[in-house]
């Protein structure tokens, strides 16, 4: 029988120092946390950290997805068969919504902002307690889709509720972006305001790029890569778009093939799961590009 292993992310070679009381995921049950940060709006953030919700059930690893988007401008909005109770909120913020989002291969435990009849502020997100406390936590990878223009975020030097995911410690945040020369301008000046807000808000370091929509960088962007961006080059990993993605969204069923194999990469360098048997076959080595250090 086949078992799986988490090695926590803890030995991060890029990554600063904790705070004093800095929020340890691990101590609440969620294991490792994996933000997934849009570099702007419809770079496919939320087909990416859905991507790695499925590929971490499909692993035999307990998952949980947390949408903290405004439910009527989630991209995850339909992505599970199986919806339950609403935990009402507290102090002027939104409820939390339990759902089960039941694969083939595993099941994906989703939480998401009970709805209202108004549009939803950042300010009303809820706080980490409430995500925590909305049910039982026994999970060894939680994906977080924040959801929201992180460079808007950033803006006012505060500490939004969407980005208090990227404080604590085993935490692993991924950007995302487009091939294109605009995606890539965007994309540096997010860079830019995130370190900037790691030294002013304890935000962690992030741990890799996402670029969806192509198997690698057109020629023509390459000169257009900042600074900034080009320092992740050896964490970049491409996912190539599907029509059925782009024509349906995301529905209930498993995340596209070429999705599934980005995210079991990814997945496999931030947690180093790996299959634990009984046979002397040696452990997969990692992708050059993934590996830490």
């Amino acid at each position: 029988m086949t078992t799986v292993e988490v090695r926590r992310g803890t030995g991060r070679a890029d990554a600063a120092a904790p705070r004093p009381g800095a929020f340890d995921p691990t101590a609440f049950g969620l294991g490792v946390v994996v933000p997934v940060l849009g570099a702007h709006s419809q770079s496919g953030a939320s087909g990416i950290a859905l991507a790695l919700a499925d590929a971490t059930a499909a692993a035999g690893l307990r998952v949980l997805l947390l949408d903290c988007a405004d439910p009527a401008r989630s991209g995850l909005a339909g992505v599970c068969g199986v919806e339950g109770r609403s935990v009402p909120g507290t102090h002027g913020r939104a409820g939390v919504r339990p759902a089960t989002r039941a694969l083939k291969r595993g099941t994906v435990a989703v939480r998401r902002i009970a709805a209202t009849d108004a549009p939803l502020a950042v300010q009303q997100v809820p706080l980490p307690a409430a995500w925590i406390g909305a049910d039982d936590n026994r999970f060894d990878v939680t994906i977080v889709d924040v959801g929201w223009e992180v460079w808007s975020l950033l803006a006012t030097g505060a500490r939004p509720a969407p980005l208090l995911w990227c404080t604590g410690s085993s935490t692993f945040p991924v950007l995302v972006l487009r091939p294109s020369a605009g995606s890539v301008a965007l994309a540096e000046g997010t860079v830019a305001r995130y370190e900037d807000a790691i030294a002013t808000i304890g935000l962690v370091p992030l741990y890799a790029a996402v670029v969806v929509g192509a198997p690698a960088w057109p020629p023509a962007i390459v000169p257009a890569i900042g600074r900034r961006l080009a320092q992740h080059r050896r964490r970049t990993l491409f996912v190539e778009s599907t029509d059925e993605a782009a024509v349906a969204g995301w529905n209930t069923r498993q995340a596209p093939p070429a999705s599934m194999r980005a995210a079991a990469s990814l997945l496999r360098a931030v947690t180093g799961a790996r299959p634990t048997t009984t046979s002397a076959e040696p452990p997969r080595r990692r992708a050059a590009w993934l590996r830490r250090g």
